[in-house]
This record gives structure tokens, C-alpha cells and sequence, in this order.
């Protein structure tokens, strides 16, 4: 297999694991070369290719002395800072609030609780809502088959302006309501 094919390989590598980096050694066991220079090489080669190409916005980073990973360029950040902003100041839909009421009064929660009370099935409410963090698992009831429990997280309090869940509107007991519905 020769260099440049060698560097294709491994740059694949590097996307593919993301940010938990690539080893040396598992890359000396996929190309089956046992030479540590020649995989320095190959990475050191990629290296130099991704800091010449100003028209990319990629790089190679090493972290904990033998993993490489590929990352960002810094002189970006405020570019996928403008991303990330835009992702997470999308308006949350009124079933994901609903949901995210319920978590944030009755938590920690299961998702079984949470869908008695609203009558419907959360599964994607659920993943969108810890996907941006705003939920988070902190660990399993004691009901049967163990489900996790919920509650919501910093983020939701920050997303919120809340300083802590104290600051939630205050709720009426359920049953005084239900006597003031039928006049009682």
C-alpha cells in the first residue's frame, strides 16, 4: 500500500472515531504495519497537509500523547459558535414544554410517568429534549424492570432564566382544583 493511500486510510480514521481520537497502535493494527515512524510519518504528513490548505477548516490534534483526532480550526470558533447558537435557539414545540413542565415539577421522573400524565407517547420528545440537553438520566427507579429517571438539567434552568427550580411558577394542588371546576 503506498503513502498517500496510507494517508487516506488514516485520516478516514480520525473522522470516523471523532472525538475519541485514533491510538497509534490501532492504527499500526488496521494498516498491519508494525513500524511506529512510518505510522508517525503517515500522521505528521496529514498534519502538514490540513495546516498548508487555508481552504480547509479542519486539523489534526494529538491528545494523550499517542491519539490523534480531527478537529476544528480555532480561527473559525466564531463561525460554529453562530451554529451552535442557531441550533439551540430554535423554538422548543408546546409538547416538548409540556413535557419539560412535567419533568422539571415531578422530578426525577420516569418516561412511563411522564407519558401517563400526558396521555402520549414521549420516546422522540424525550431524545430531542436530551439531545439539547435540557434532561438529563440520573439514574433508575425502584419500579419494576428498573426504568431510568429523569430530571432536567442546568441547561434547562439557563434556556429558562432561572436561577433554580424554586423559581418555577407555583402550582395549586390538583385537588382544590378539581372542587373549584365542579363548584364545590
Amino acid at each position: 500500500m503506498n503513502f498517500k493511500k496510507q494517508m487516506a486510510i488514516v485520516e478516514g480514521l480520525f473522522f470516523v472515531n471523532g472525538d475519541e481520537g485514533t491510538s497509534i497502535e490501532d492504527i499500526k493494527l488496521i494498516l498491519e504495519i508494525n513500524d511506529e515512524k512510518k505510522i508517525v510519518e503517515v500522521i505528521n504528513a496529514l498534519i502538514e497537509k490540513y495546516q498548508k490548505d487555508d481552504s480547509c477548516g479542519l486539523e489534526i490534534q494529538n491528545f494523550a500523547k499517542t491519539k490523534y483526532r480531527m478537529i476544528t480550526k480555532k480561527e473559525n470558533v466564531e463561525f460554529y459558535t453562530k451554529l451552535s447558537n442557531i441550533k439551540t435557539e430554535t423554538k422548543l414545540s408546546t409538547a416538548s414544554i409540556e413535557t419539560l413542565s412535567i419533568i422539571a415539577y415531578k422530578g426525577p421522573i420516569t418516561r412511563a410517568a411522564v407519558e401517563n400524565i400526558r396521555g402520549v407517547n414521549c420516546d422522540a420528545i424525550f431524545y430531542k429534549l436530551k439531545t439539547r440537553n435540557l434532561i438529563t438520566n440520573v439514574g433508575k427507579s425502584d419500579e419494576v424492570g428498573k426504568p431510568s429517571l429523569y430530571k432536567v438539567t442546568d441547561s434547562f434552568l439557563k434556556y429558562f432564566n432561572l436561577k433554580s427550580l424554586d423559581d418555577l411558577p407555583k402550582i395549586e394542588d390538583e385537588s382544590k382544583n378539581e372542587k373549584d371546576i365542579f363548584g364545590r
